[in-house]
């Protein structure tokens, strides 16, 4: 069923079964999701900017638990209205506006030096190893270091808040396993207090780092105390979670596209194009979710109030009418239009991190050890989810690395 984004087929190749949907109908409802999936690059785009649509999943959420997971996750669902992610116009715009101030480019340039430092650590103990799972060794703890950085968070703390996110992770991005709330709620409360520990400590010593450029906003006005401490679990979130699939799915893709990794390692395409067109190509997030605000048409379709729509990011990425050719990946692309990182009001805050992340990690893979190929039966592991794109393992073999 091409409409079931949980099962194998669609797991592993979202943009395959999400161009079937758009052949049959660019706007298309899913009984088995109870949503409309949008597929057309136009549709997307639209979705993603309209005022009838609504970012706030944490109050369809509410309807949709039952009375003791509700009641379990009453402060994880306050805790979450305050991440500007799941709000709308005004207060999104009210609570974006610091963040966005303080998450520079500037700022973020200057950790490249360290990304590249973290990698040389992160893969060193693992040298000479026949096979290494890269998304545990170096995909997952990169992202979560250089987010953790630039916070200010003590570069020990970074395993436990890791844990913690990926557990609130498991409510906010949807899975349903019973007891889901219950952990949630316990990771919410230990960031929550963690963040609250750091933001008093930066009130009374100030650093170079978001939480303490927050801190600043706080004291202008422009945010409370509890949105201050929302806005540092949001970052930290958002700033591993996407970034580790990136770059694990730019890895598989190359990979799978041995002449374009011999094209990238011999210096035929620019690093920053080769990393555009992976994002575009692999988006980590399939799907962005929205909630009808107004009813409306769509297409031939009638929407209705209250109805989820999923924005089909990987779909968009892959439209014939905006991207020629869309399913061939070439590095020497430069895809201007792809929407993996948003559109509009609710583009992506920290891209520019997760831009540089890809282009220090991914050339140095391919440049350091010439002789990187999959280590895999079978394809890479992928666990079943709506929204994301999300590898468990990427085993390979690494082989001898180029000298220096």
């Amino acid at each position: 069923d091409a409409a079931d984004l949980t099962s194998d087929a669609a797991t592993r190749d979202p943009a395959a079964a999400f161009a079937v949907l758009r052949d049959r109908d660019p706007v298309w409802w899913s009984d088995r999701h109870r949503a409309w999936i949008v597929t057309a690059h136009a549709e997307v785009v639209d979705a993603l900017t309209s005022p009838l649509l609504s970012a706030d999943r944490i109050s369809p959420l509410s309807s949709r638990l039952g009375e003791a997971r509700r009641d379990a996750s009453v402060a994880t669902r306050e805790h979450l209205r305050t991440w500007m992610l799941f709000n709308d116009a005004e207060l999104h715009r009210r609570l974006r506006a610091p963040v966005g101030r303080s998450f520079t480019p500037r700022r973020v340039e200057r950790l490249r030096g360290l990304c590249a430092e973290l990698v040389d650590e992160l893969l060193a103990p693992v040298a000479g190893l026949d096979v290494v799972d890269l998304q545990q060794q170096l995909f997952a703890p990169l992202p979560a270091m250089m987010i953790a950085e630039l916070l200010g968070v003590a570069r020990s703390d970074t395993a436990s808040l890791q844990e913690w996110s990926d557990q609130l992770g498991l409510f906010v991005l949807g899975a349903a396993r019973a007891d889901q709330a219950d952990t949630a709620a316990a990771a919410t409360a230990e960031l929550i207090a963690y963040f609250e520990a750091l933001v008093e400590r930066r009130r009374h010593e100030p650093g170079e780092d978001l939480v303490s450029a927050l801190v600043d906003a706080e004291r202008r006005g422009e945010l409370e105390p509890h949105e201050v401490v929302g806005a540092a679990t949001m970052l930290l979130f958002a700033g591993h979670e996407t970034t580790t699939n990136g770059l694990g799915n730019a890895l598989v893709a190359l990979l799978h596209h041995p002449d374009e990794l011999a094209r990238w390692r011999s210096g035929d395409v620019e690093d920053t194009d080769a990393v555009e067109e992976l994002l575009r190509f692999e988006p980590p997030a399939k799907l962005q979710v929205r909630y009808v605000l107004e009813p409306h048409r769509r297409g031939d379709h009638d929407l209705a109030r209250g109805q989820a729509l999923f924005a089909a990011i990987a779909a968009a990425n892959r439209d014939p009418a905006v991207f020629p050719d869309p399913d061939r990946l070439d590095l020497g692309r430069r895809p201007v239009g792809h929407v993996t990182f948003g559109h509009g009001a609710h583009f992506c805050v920290g891209a520019a991190l997760a831009r540089l992340e890809m282009t220090v990690t991914l050339p140095h893979l391919a440049r350091r050890y010439p002789q990187l190929a999959p280590a895999w039966d079978g394809g890479p592991t992928y666990q079943p989810a709506v929204v994301m794109k999300s590898l468990r393992h990427v085993p390979v073999s690494l082989g001898a690395p180029a000298a220096a």
